[in-house]
């Protein structure tokens, strides 16, 4: 059985419904009770990572873990690192990590975290022998949704228009996913930087968005406070940890190399345009 946590998140959703269009007996986990309505899964675990006694009842239900991090979670170094030690324990089939590019940042909270847990995964495997894959996506295309850019007019965002970040498409990531988890032993012990495009600012996306739709939508620029008022974010460190990302963002943008993705897909990454044309139709 395959598990992917925060399996009601985007990300989550995405390689969820990519395993399961492929065969693969699927059991979704999230906090949210929504994780439970997932098409075409074999089950459902709805439980808080933060519990010891459901990260016991996920790793005794998997053969292969995909393990997905909340999403600015305080706890985030902790409960990777735990779910690391009871996957060694058991031992699991194979652990499959959904990290970040560039871990290494110190700028920025959720990769400090995943830099830590990537760490013990590392020792870990070496100690043990479990079976471990590390993925390093890039910034999601998905966090611009273009149907919402569509019916505004209008792309906020919060960090600098003139802030470059490259983009890799959901979907790339998990064929990535499912070829690590078709060949376990080819992957194992692998780290892998996840890049699909060149780095962007926000006034591109939208140009590229326009060109597209021949609409004449426009970027423009929110404060991170406001933005995370929108969506109702009330949580300190989830509020601390947006508001480096957007620092860092605006300061240095974010990038890397698309060789890697490239090899591991044997093709082309789906470009920004692809994935507006998918989509919007």
């Amino acid at each position: 059985m395959i598990i992917v946590t925060s399996a009601a998140g985007h990300t989550g959703s995405i390689i969820v419904k990519y395993l399961v269009d492929k065969g693969y007996p699927v059991t979704a986990t999230d906090i949210n009770p929504k994780v439970a309505d997932l098409p075409g899964i074999q089950d459902s675990i709805v439980g808080d990572l933060t519990d010891l006694s459901v990260q016991h009842k996920v790793i005794d239900a998997a053969d292969v873990l995909v393990y997905i991090p909340p999403l600015f979670s305080a706890e985030e170094a902790l409960i990777g690192k735990s779910l690391i030690d009871l996957a060694a324990a058991k031992p699991l089939q194979q652990f499959v990590f959904v990290s970040v590019t560039h871990p290494i940042l110190s700028s920025l909270l959720q990769h400090i975290a995943k830099r830590d847990v990537e760490e013990h995964l590392i020792y870990t495997g070496m100690s043990t022998q479990l079976p471990y894959t590390i993925l390093q996506p890039m910034h999601y295309m998905h966090n611009f949704d273009p149907n919402q850019v569509k019916k505004t007019g209008e792309y906020q965002i919060f960090y600098s228009l003139d802030g470059r970040v490259a983009y890799v498409d959901p979907l790339d990531v998990s064929e990535v996913v499912e070829k690590v988890i078709a060949d376990p032993k080819k992957h194992n012990k692998a780290t892998y930087e996840l890049v699909g495009t060149q780095p962007y600012t926000p006034k591109q996306l939208v140009t590229m968005f326009n060109a597209y739709t021949g609409l004449n939508a426009k970027a423009s620029y929110i404060s991170p406070d406001q933005f995370l008022d929108q969506i109702g974010a009330q949580d300190l460190y989830f509020r601390a940890g947006f508001h480096q990302l957007a620092d860092s963002y605006s300061q240095w943008g974010l990038d890397g190399n698309p060789n890697v993705l490239t090899m591991l897909l044997g093709r082309k990454p789906h470009s920004f345009e692809d994935y507006l044309k998918r989509e919007l139709g």
